[in-house]
């Protein structure tokens, strides 16, 4: 029976491999091992997506500095070194985590590692290092680096996988296609550094109220920055996904929800600072747009008025299908080639 250790170091990773992850659970011939980083919310979305699995907390992450070099990388490498002398993994399966690369090169094992940032150079450089097998979706040109051909939240979107439920809306008094969903990221991480906090707070009064708002805080302290008609979402939402896909346009200062929302058919709007290849992918399909955290209202008014031409919903989402691979069966079959190697 082969070994395989999965890291979690970021909340994306775990929709990214949950659906894979499952399906192993079901494979006679394979012992799973999960680690995660403490880093909110990834122990409660662990609770609701991997209930099933035993995982293992190594490193910490507390949204400072400090926390991200030394608890979330140095000593979390330290850490998972002793872990993986003691399993002994076969094989190690994360999304860019170089510390489970590194600690997996010490006990001569080899690692699948799945990324889809080629402008953060710091990472780039250190997995390049310490994978054996890196795999970047299909915007990304290297000889070094393999391609999957989509980008890394059709793990979870899509139409194979992902099914909407407008039964959640009820709980919020919400009706479909009628309402705002707007995202703000706390931009205490390393790649958000110089975008500034609460980025959708400085222009919250110049949209329309007459716009019914549902809102993904990530930090719930600034709740008082923003109007008090918005919904909170208290998170994790199990059916967040849904209330995105039931909107009118999701708007987000992160670049993964915003990812995730035209992905889902909705016309979103990303507001951060980041100008990245992933993002292009869906701005040149015509369903994400990049703008000015200044133009965000005239913008809005813009689609409510129906002046955006864009493709109907599901009609998007199946021709995405037709494009793209699925990423979960590139999972399990990269994993199957690795592990018989």
């Amino acid at each position: 029976m082969k070994k395989i250790l999965f890291d979690i170091n970021h909340p994306c990773d775990i929709n990214f491999f949950k659906n894979s992850l499952k399906k192993l659970k079901n494979k006679d011939n394979s012992k799973i091992f999960i680690t995660a980083l403490v880093r909110n919310p990834i122990p409660r979305i662990i609770e609701e997506e991997l209930a099933d699995f035993n995982v293992k907390y190594i490193g910490r992450h507390r949204h400072t500095l400090f926390s991200i070099i030394f608890e979330a990388n140095i000593l979390k490498f330290f850490k998972l070194l002793y872990y993986v002398f003691k399993i002994q993994p076969d094989l190690g399966v994360s999304f860019g985590s170089f510390v489970l690369g590194g600690s997996l090169k010490f006990i001569g094992k080899k690692n699948i590692q799945f990324y889809d940032d080629p402008e953060n150079k710091k990472n780039l450089f250190f997995q390049r290092l310490t994978a054996t097998h890196l795999y970047y979706p299909f915007f990304f040109n290297s000889n070094k680096i393999s391609k999957f051909i989509a980008l890394k939240e059709w793990a979870h979107l899509s139409p194979k996988y992902y099914t909407p439920n407008n039964e959640r809306l009820s709980f919020y008094g919400l009706i479909p296609n009628n309402y705002l969903f707007i995202r703000e990221v706390s931009s205490n991480t390393t790649n958000y550094t110089g975008q500034p906090n609460n980025l959708i707070a400085s222009i919250s009064e110049k949209i329309n109220n007459n716009y019914k708002v549902i809102m993904s805080l990530e930090n719930k302290n600034d709740r008082k920055k923003y109007p008090a008609s918005w919904l909170v979402i208290n998170e994790p939402e199990k059916h967040i996904h849904s209330l995105m896909y039931y909107s009118k346009i999701v708007i987000s200062s992160g670049d993964s929800m915003a990812r995730e929302g035209a992905i889902l058919g909705v016309p979103s709007i990303y507001c951060g600072i980041r100008n990245m290849k992933a993002n292009d992918v869906m701005i040149k399909k015509g369903m994400l747009f990049h703008k000015k955290i200044d133009e965000i209202p005239n913008f809005i008014n813009f689609i409510i008025n129906n002046k955006l031409n864009i493709m109907d919903q599901d009609k998007f989402r199946e021709k995405l299908a037709q494009e793209w691979a699925d990423v979960n069966e590139f999972i399990l079959a990269r994993i199957k080639d690795v592990l018989n190697e």
